[in-house]
């Protein structure tokens, strides 16, 4: 259905002094396998359960968090056919900026996982892509420079420092193991 966009002033659209901002935006992914897509994104990008709904007793959406990265999957039945069209092309795409652009690269090829190489762009950034399990393109980028592949002994000084927050998030882990959140 078309909808004629509302002329300014008219019943329902903003008017003089008003403001309508958006807050957030958050992507929602359809998957053939939910659990299989949470554990990509946790694995290689640290995203987090924060919120889930089951219906009969399945797994049926699940809301991720990444520091300040939000991302929704929602598991399609059987009968909804994930069919990525080629026609749609490049017109939209889905950036993550992990926070090791190099470490991240490296933990999805060990994992045999297809993925480009880190490339500098014309408009100023370190990036690389890679498909998610259900087919949809992910570019994975930092600004030019922040990719952190000279860092190794600071990122190994991270860790170490992380040691205590994972030993948090394996419990976390655990917890959503047993009760799905």
């Amino acid at each position: 259905m078309h909808r004629p966009a509302l002329p300014l002033g008219s019943a329902g659209s903003i008017t003089h002094g008003e403001s309508m901002t958006a807050t957030k935006l958050i992507p929602s992914l359809g998957v053939s396998d939910i659990q299989r897509s949470i554990g990509f994104y946790r694995t290689f990008f640290g995203f987090k359960p924060a919120d889930s709904y089951e219906q009969d007793g399945q797994l049926t959406w699940c809301w991720l968090r990444s520091r300040g990265a939000d991302l929704m999957l929602q598991q399609l039945s059987s009968d909804q056919q994930i069919t990525l069209n080629p026609a749609i092309g490049q017109s939209w795409v889905i950036y993550i900026q992990p926070d090791n652009l190099v470490a991240t690269h490296r933990a999805l090829k060990q994992a045999g996982l297809p993925v480009t190489d880190i490339r500098t762009t014309a408009y100023g950034t370190d990036e690389f892509l890679v498909t998610d399990p259900d087919g949809y393109e992910l570019w994975v980028s930092v600004p030019a420079g922040e990719s952190n592949g000279d860092d190794e002994d600071e990122d190994e000084d991270e860790d170490r420092d992380e040691d205590d927050e994972d030993d948090e998030d394996e419990e976390e882990e655990e917890e959503w193991k047993v009760t799905g959140r």
